[in-house]
């Protein structure tokens, strides 16, 4: 049995939570910076004085730091992700105290030490680091308070990636919710409660949200291309320009996705026991639980990958009907649409089948 690295974990789980952002808070998936390059690392690396662990490598390389929303961060504990300089910033000025306490006592800072979260965009006094000789993720203060939080960065991540995509199970007293279309983890004290509303795991918008990197996701392969060249090109400084772009591009972004929706309706001819018989896209093979991509599945391992109850109602439902000469069938019928479901149109597509929702849908 092979255990994924924990930068591979990583880049999993934070693909996941900027795919929620962008359909759910997309002010908050704004306000995230781009993506940080090998240079701009090995500057950051240089500056610590330290190397940067793999998996928080994975991270910044698709983005690095956030602007905030109304001074709010969006990461699990209402934290805030850090840009690159206040990481040198924070490590600098901590280390400056190490020196200055000299050997006596336990360490104030370890080079090794990491920052990546803090209480906001603009308010570095106490945060997350991550300590790269031992991968546990901390909280510190201002007072030297060194508090283990989590095993490891991944560990942080994929109980953030849950808590987003199956909120009602949400562990610890910060739940996910929106405040002024930006991702808020409350319920929050004082100015804005009374707006706050929690997030109970609502369908996702059949339509991309209306960012660029959620529509290039939309698009065809064959398309993107040149959605990159008009993209390179176009004059940011000009918003009419920008809207028209926008508008064209999420038009054939819709059209696109509806296409695809109506292909597996089809493929499943209004009923869910027929096979789809569909190959998926590399990066929803990759998301896959280990059982369903490395060796046949059993029934608890498909009905755990089903995701969603009403599925998971139909799939129990099926094999109660069952006799035991047709389980083989019946197992490989539904490990295809476990596998299907990866894919978030194909998820939708296949609710929207077992609900009875899905007709022929009119184009203008």
């Amino acid at each position: 049995m092979t255990t994924d690295a924990p930068e591979t974990r990583v880049a999993r789980a934070w693909a996941q939570i900027l795919e929620w952002l962008a359909e759910y808070t997309p002010q908050s998936y704004a306000a995230l910076r781009p993506g940080a390059s090998d240079d701009d690392i090995a500057a950051l690396e240089a500056a610590l004085g330290a190397e940067v662990p793999e998996e928080l490598k994975a991270v910044w390389q698709l983005s690095a730091g956030e602007d905030g929303v109304n001074g709010s961060g969006l990461m699990l504990g209402d934290w805030a992700l850090m840009p690159l300089d206040a990481v040198a910033e924070v490590h600098r000025r901590q280390m400056e105290i190490e020196k200055e306490l000299g050997d006596e006592g336990p360490a104030f800072w370890e080079p090794a030490w990491i920052p990546f979260c803090s209480y906001g965009p603009d308010d570095t006094v106490y945060g997350l680091y991550l300590d790269g000789r031992t991968g546990a993720v901390h909280r510190w203060t201002r007072y030297g308070d060194r508090d283990r939080e989590y095993e490891s960065l991944p560990a942080y991540l994929d109980l953030m990636a849950i808590s987003l995509e199956a909120p009602l199970t949400a562990a610890g007293p910060e739940k996910p919710g929106m405040l002024n279309g930006a991702l808020v983890w409350g319920p929050p004290a004082g100015e804005g409660a009374d707006q706050w509303v929690r997030h109970l795991g609502q369908a996702p918008p059949r339509h991309p949200a209306k960012t660029l990197g959620a529509i290039r996701e939309a698009l065809p392969g064959d398309e993107r291309d040149a959605f990159d060249e008009r993209r390179d090109a176009l004059d940011l400084a000009e918003p009419e320009a920008v809207a028209a772009f926008l508008d064209h591009w999420w038009g054939r972004a819709v059209e696109a996705q509806e296409k695809l929706e109506d292909d597996i309706a089809s493929a499943l001819r209004g009923n869910i026991m027929a096979q789809p018989g569909r190959d998926l896209a590399p990066e929803h093979e990759a998301a896959l639980p280990p059982a369903l991509r490395h060796r046949p599945p059993s029934f608890d391992d498909i009905r755990t990958a089903l995701r969603h109850e009403s599925v998971r109602a139909r799939f129990e439902q099926d094999r109660l009907n069952a006799i035991p000469p047709h389980f083989p069938a019946l197992l490989l019928r539904w490990w295809d649409i476990a596998r299907l479901m990866a894919d978030p149109r194909g998820d939708r597509a296949v609710r929207a089948v077992v609900a009875g929702r899905h007709g022929a849908r009119r184009r203008g």
